[in-house]
């Protein structure tokens, strides 16, 4: 009986076949990979928070006038409220009538022959205190036009007029619409891909625009995630709060929005 010579596939099939398992198996480790690392991309939720300014008087006084509303978007430096000047008014011209008799006193001890040094250094140290009350007269009548630190948006008048105003007490808040700040929550085990100066982008639920952000502060310290937080993974309750300061040029973000953050 003949023997049958066995065929072997060509070497050029082999390599081919070869190639094309090579070639599989790289498609393959590549996307799963990329899944995979898209899979662990977190996002965040977080509520858009704008800058607030306490505006308080500097001095106690009846207020005069409110001169701004809830809503009204105001300049930095303007009036936002107005003490009543009368006691201030009449406290410079006390102030300057006194400047005009300790000037007297002075001219006189200069020229009184029996005067010695220490009786002009005395009627000159008087001169300079009562010039110095001009001074503080005038500080104080400035302070009863209450202005703005910075421009910004009204959100809250707490004072009317006719109502006492204390210093330090609020009269009235504003908010700066510029100054736009994102707060959320990491868990501990994501803490490490997060640093200060770290880019990140905000959407909306519309999602029609993507916001640059900057993480400005990281905490140092674990808390307990808010009640009033929810985030896409509740399953670590341990986490660290992480500020972003949101970019946005356009003025869309408002302070309360809802908004999903990625870290870059």
């Amino acid at each position: 009986m003949a023997e049958h010579t066995r065929k072997h596939p060509p070497v050029p099939v082999i390599v081919a076949v070869l190639l094309l398992l090579i070639g599989g198996g790289t498609w393959w480790w590549w996307s799963s990979t990329q899944a995979g690392a898209a899979a662990s991309t977190t996002v965040y939720t977080g509520t858009v928070e704008a800058g607030q300014f306490q505006v308080a008087p500097a001095l106690a006084g009846r207020v005069a006038a409110v001169t701004v509303r809830e809503g009204d978007t105001v300049t930095a430096d303007q009036e936002l409220v107005r003490i009543d000047k009368s006691a201030f008014s009449l406290q410079l011209t006390q102030a300057k009538q006194g400047v005009k008799a300790a000037q007297a006193a002075y001219t006189n001890a200069k020229d009184d022959d029996d005067s010695t040094k220490a009786d002009i250094a005395a009627a000159k140290a008087r001169l300079k205190q009562a010039e110095a009350a001009v001074e503080l007269a005038r500080v104080q009548l400035g302070y009863t036009t209450v202005t703005a630190p910075s421009a910004g948006t009204v959100v809250s008048v707490i004072t009317n007029v006719g109502q006492n105003a204390a210093p330090g007490r609020t009269l009235l808040t504003l908010t700066d619409p510029t100054d736009l700040t994102v707060r959320i929550y990491v868990p501990e085990p994501e803490l490490g891909t997060v640093r200060v100066g770290g880019t990140a982008r905000l959407a909306t639920d519309s999602g029609a625009t993507a916001y640059d952000g900057t993480v400005s502060f990281v905490a140092s310290q674990a808390e307990f995630t808010p009640n009033s937080v929810q985030t896409k993974d509740q399953r670590v309750k341990q986490v660290f709060e992480v500020r972003i300061r949101a970019t946005d040029p356009s003025g869309q973000l408002k302070a309360g929005m809802p908004v999903d953050v990625t870290l870059d």
